[in-house]
């Protein structure tokens, strides 16, 4: 735990050092009373304060289905009070990975994924338990600090039934940093997680995505760092036919010949 700790120290004073893209007046008028109660108050009773919000529901307006994840990696997004996220991820070999989460409170997500494998194809499917995730964005960030969210993510990828385990690890717990650099509608994200805690091996990934004009998002990911071999870089698009349906095509393990996969994920954000 003390490595995860050293770890995510590293990021924040790292990621606390980039540039940020936005100007100074943008943050004047944010409200200088604490926002610790907003964390679990309905959107219904922030329309009353709509003038002391204007930063953080234009920051919401500005990402097209929430972009609460990129490929493989979360960001500091959360999906708003009241609403909800479905996607569907088609990968190697037949395989459908689905998830499920809802805004429970206004930055509080709870959800769950179902991954079965060879769902598509002649052969008969094979279906594995069940994930839980939660994710809590815990700051919105501000002038010189990154927003920051913390979580739990259970699902992994390519379950081995001899070892009862995914080959690709879960997150675990994990912790994200993000803020806008260099361009405008330029997101960086970094964190730290950790699924293994016997062995205290904590793991570090970071993430990219450019907005083009709410129609196109560019991502980029340099997930699982700890040993070289072991690292992925994976680089996608998603695209917004509509501004609450987003279609991913992205490759994983770029640089593994090996274990170089396509996937389609197609995304879906309402309220009820």
């Amino acid at each position: 735990m003390k490595k995860l700790l050293i770890y995510f120290l590293s990021l924040f004073l790292i990621t606390c050092s980039l540039p940020l893209k936005a100007k100074a007046d943008d943050f004047s008028e944010r409200p200088k009373k604490s926002r610790w109660k907003s964390y679990f108050t309905p959107r219904s009773s922030y329309k009353k304060q709509k003038s002391s919000r204007d930063d953080y529901d234009s920051e919401e307006e500005s990402a097209p289905e929430g972009m609460v994840d990129l490929i493989d990696v979360p960001t500091t997004n959360v999906i708003d009070y009241g609403g909800f996220r479905i996607n569907f991820r088609f990968y190697s070999k037949g395989g459908v990975l689905s998830h499920l989460s809802f805004g429970v409170f206004r930055r509080l997500n709870l959800g769950a994924s179902w991954d079965i494998e060879k769902f598509i194809g002649a052969d008969d499917p094979d279906t594995n338990v069940p994930t839980l995730n939660i994710k809590l964005r815990a700051y919105d960030g501000g002038q010189f600090l990154p927003s920051l969210a913390i979580g739990y993510d259970g699902q992994g990828r390519f379950y081995d039934r001899a070892k009862d385990q995914y080959k690709e690890r879960e997150k675990g717990l994990f912790a994200v940093l993000g803020r806008e650099l260099f361009l405008p509608n330029l997101e960086f994200f970094a964190g730290a997680n950790i699924s293994q805690f016997k062995e205290e091996k904590v793991f570090g990934f970071t993430g990219l995505s450019y907005n083009v004009e709410e129609k196109f998002y560019f991502m980029s990911e340099y997930d699982n760092l700890r040993s070289a071999p072991e690292n992925r870089i994976n680089l996608g698009i998603r695209i917004f036919p509509l501004s609450s349906l987003g279609i991913d095509f992205a490759v994983r393990n770029l640089a593994d010949k090996e274990n170089r996969e396509r996937v389609v994920r197609i995304n879906y954000v309402g309220s009820f």
